[in-house]
């Protein structure tokens, strides 16, 4: 990385900070308290230009790289990793319209999510079915204007105030799909969710469609490409998204405690000076550091193009997020009883809240399936070259 590309991600991190900056902490208890995101919040964002960051100028973005686009998402997750859900699952739809749609679609959708004056959703988890998407019951059946959508998905992020919803489900053949299904559609309802362990300002809400009916110019991708290409697309962008906003929740909850421990005394010393404490805030930094070059990683070689991309942010995914649970606990811990009131300090909701990103975008036992799947390959293979080199061939 040059000493340009490294001041310009600098620079563009800053200005996200900046953005933040100007939510309080108190908004953003209140935000979690209300379980509801005010609309001028959003709309904050798109003035500032954050919604569409990784989009091409060309198409209303902002050109930025992946490693930019994962600093912005780290200062979302320092900040409300409600906001992050929010941020994520909208960028989910334009990834998803970005690399599965046609030129017409990207033209037609990409300007105005990328801008945020349209807000996305991202719809695939239902009832019955989530790491088994391949379940999904929703239906499409096509008639003479296009298709009609029946069907049910819960837990979808943003739902109750997006105002475009993708959507998959499958054909009369079983093939699946991926359909772009507005907000004001007739026969769609949306009924929010309260009383979640975390993302409570993420409008998270339960979807019902009675024969929504779309033209079939939304469909995205083509028939049965619904799940192993544009969602395997979108979920991936998505996994980096949480990646790096766990990364940013961890700083967040790791200086808090630094602080906190150098402040408060016990026993006559401050609690920085305590040894098990000071264990504990080993571990925590030590996380850090691992969770931010494994971040780091497998953003460089999505912005690079490389093939290992996909498998290198399961890795940063699964890693960030689990480690930030236990940094998350520990943060609670050495804060004591104020790490669990919400008026005396954020960390109790940032470990509310980080429990989600062990679930979302593929559970963390779907990231180890895909982890264990792709990566045997890479050691039989560093196997099989140290036996050659050792054997002189």
């Amino acid at each position: 990385m040059d000493k340009h590309q490294s001041s310009q991600r600098a620079e563009r991190r800053l200005e996200v900070a900046r953005v933040l900056a100007g939510f309080s902490p108190a908004d953003i208890a209140a935000w979690d308290q209300a379980e509801s995101l005010p609309a001028d919040v959003p709309a904050a964002l798109a003035q500032a230009g954050l919604l569409g960051t990784f989009i091409d100028t060309r198409n209303g973005g902002r050109g930025w790289d992946a490693v930019c686009f994962g600093l912005l998402c780290a200062e979302f997750g320092q900040a409300s990793l409600s906001l992050l859900s929010i941020i994520t699952v909208h960028s989910m739809v334009m990834e998803a319209i970005r690399l599965s749609g046609t030129e017409q679609q990207r033209a037609d959708w990409l300007p105005a999510l990328a801008r945020g004056e349209k807000l996305g959703a991202f719809a695939l988890t239902e009832p019955d079915f989530g790491s088994e998407a391949t379940g999904i019951q929703t239906t499409l059946v096509q008639c003479e204007d296009g298709y009609r959508v029946s069907g049910r998905k819960k837990w979808i992020s943003y739902a109750a105030r997006a105002d475009l919803l993708l959507v998959f489900g499958k054909l009369e053949d079983g093939s699946a799909v991926a359909c772009l299904l507005p907000a004001d559609t007739d026969g769609l309802s949306i009924t929010p969710m309260k009383g979640l362990l975390g993302f409570r300002a993420a409008m998270l809400g339960e979807i019902e469609m009675q024969d929504c009916l779309i033209p079939a110019a939304n469909l995205i991708g083509g028939k049965g490409a619904g799940i192993n290409y544009v969602a395997a697309g979108a979920l991936d962008l998505g996994r980096l998204a949480i990646a790096f906003g766990s990364l940013g929740a961890m700083e967040a909850c790791v200086a808090d405690s630094v602080t906190y421990a150098n402040k408060r005394k016990q026993f006559g010393q401050a609690l920085s000076k305590h040894q098990l404490i000071q264990q504990m805030l080993a571990d925590m930094i030590t996380a850090y550091k691992a969770a931010e070059r494994l971040c780091w990683h497998a953003a460089e070689l999505r912005t690079a193009g490389s093939p290992m991309a996909t498998m290198e942010t399961a890795t940063a995914k699964y890693f960030t997020s689990t480690h930030a649970v236990t940094v998350a606990n520990q943060a609670v811990q050495i804060h004591g009883a104020a790490g669990c009131s919400a008026g005396e300090s954020r960390t109790e909701r940032f470990y509310r809240d980080l429990k989600i990103t062990e679930i979302i975008e593929g559970s963390n036992q779907m990231q180890q399936v895909m982890i264990a799947q792709n990566g045997m390959g890479e050691f039989v293979q560093s196997a099989l070259r140290r036996k050659r080199l050792l054997a002189g061939n």
